[in-house]
């Protein structure tokens, strides 16, 4: 289920604020410019393929492109492969890059039809962290310049939606700070808070 903990920026464990009531965690990212919202999940079929996800979800994405001007969709998966023995390398070297503030030029959109992901977000100010763990069904949008980063798990294993204003807006300026080290990764969060 979708978690949402707000966190003193200092990295303490102790979150200020606690919830995994979608209306709460919408009220409170978008009482900082973020958005959150859910759609309806859909069955992806086994096997299936980015046409597939984009096909299933194409009504929604179109609705979202419209309405924010942010025209650029593209399915990101990732997935264990065991045929691929550096498979694992390459997920821990993704994860880790992305396990780093940085902010895009463009809001930046993602809907998960499979898997999860936790975003790391930097809103209102300096002093705290919201940290989301996005489930299926879970749109998130972070706007544009906002200090983020993004943990995709151990394992990763998930299919998204990828929404932005056009493809060069994607690329990543990251901050330098190394404020991300002084937070747990995703299982954790995900552990204390049962």
């Amino acid at each position: 289920m979708t978690l949402l903990q707000v966190l003193p920026a200092t990295g303490e464990a102790k979150p200020l604020l606690t919830t995994r009531d979608p209306d709460r965690i919408a009220a409170q990212l978008g009482a900082h410019g973020a958005r959150f919202e859910r759609w309806t999940l859909k069955d992806l079929t086994a096997g299936f393929g980015d046409d597939d996800v984009l096909g299933l979800y194409r009504t929604e994405a179109d609705r979202f492109s419209a309405e924010t001007g942010l025209g650029h969709v593209e399915v990101v998966r990732m997935a264990p492969d065991d045929s691929d023995p550096r498979w694992a390398a390459k997920a821990r070297t993704t994860r880790d890059r992305y396990f780093n503030e940085h902010t895009h030029r463009s809001d930046e959109v993602w809907f998960f039809a499979q898997g999860r992901c936790g975003f790391y977000l930097r809103l209102a100010n300096d002093d705290t962290v919201h940290v989301l763990i996005a489930e299926p069904g879970d749109l998130v949008c972070t706007p544009a310049g906002v200090r983020h980063w993004f943990d995709m798990g151990e394992t990763p294993d998930f299919a998204a939606l990828h929404i932005y204003a056009a493809e060069t807006d994607w690329d990543e300026a990251f901050t330098g700070d190394a404020i991300a080290s002084r937070f747990p990764p995703m299982e954790e969060l995900l552990a204390t808070a049962r």
